[in-house]
């Protein structure tokens, strides 16, 4: 069953075409990687699939049906969007971030709710940030911030997850961490898709790959499939060398050196 599909989507920023007659499909239960090289228009696709922005011409559909139909209130019950960089001007604790979370489903003045309190519980157990509940956003390390913003994503209690880059800037720990996360939330049901800029870590957690260049789909399959140095080389213009991981059988890219 398709959870989001992209049919014939195209968008541009004035005359530029960012996304150029693009189809995709996100099944439910699956763990996508969407990676390609900059500006190929991962980060616009994440965002056209979520309903941040409306293409020009196509459709995207939720379930079944258009997001066109669709409010922003009910989209975000259902999808959850987490961006590469979040700032945060107002020094909230960790707590009252996550609880923003809860926005789709509160009504005007009124307070919050026992599920409100319960789904903010899960989140913050979720994104294993229980130790920092109490602590100012502003205190914590990039790689605290963004399980902080997962879990406010987790809060709204989603159907699929999208995150663009959620593991950029952070070091090897923050990243096994929060890839791993990710991992479990899938097996438990949630539906991901990420933009990655690592190919080594979208080859190493996701099931299905699609490759963007242009503002088109360029190939999709398998890690396995798809990694290729052939393929590399065409879309990233570099020589690399591929090995298999020792442990989990999937493609690993390194640069080829003369």
């Amino acid at each position: 069953m398709n959870a989001l599909q992209v049919i014939n989507a195209r968008f541009h920023y004035d005359t530029s075409v960012v996304i150029d007659n693009v189809s995709l499909s996100l099944t439910k239960g699956e763990f996508l990687g969407i990676i390609g090289p900059n500006g190929a228009g991962k980060s616009t696709m994440l965002r056209l699939m979520c309903g941040i922005l409306k293409p020009r011409s196509g459709d995207i559909t939720l379930f079944d049906k258009t997001l066109s139909e669709q409010s922003q209130k009910t989209i975000a019950r259902q999808i959850a969007f987490v961006p590469q960089e979040t700032h945060f001007t107002l020094n909230f604790t960790v707590e009252d971030v996550v609880m923003l979370g809860r926005y789709p489903y509160q009504r005007p003045f009124a307070r919050e709710e026992k599920k409100d309190f319960e789904a903010i519980d899960y989140a913050i157990a979720a994104a294993q940030v229980e130790h920092l509940r109490k602590r100012p956003i502003n205190s914590l390390s990039s790689g605290e911030r963004q399980r902080v913003v997962i879990a406010r994503a987790l809060a709204q209690v989603p159907r699929i997850l999208l995150l663009d880059e959620p593991t950029s800037h952070l070091d090897l720990h923050h990243q096994y961490s929060i890839m791993e996360s990710l991992k479990k939330l899938n097996a438990e049901g949630l539906t991901v898709a990420v933009v990655h800029h690592d190919l080594n870590l979208a080859s190493l957690y996701c099931a299905r790959l699609v490759l963007m260049h242009g503002g088109r789909i360029v190939a999709s399959g398998t890690p396995n499939k798809l990694i290729n140095e052939e393929t590399l080389n065409q879309v990233y213009g570099a020589k690399v060398r591929i090995v298999q991981h020792p442990d989990r059988g999937v493609p690993q890219i390194f640069l080829h050196t003369e």
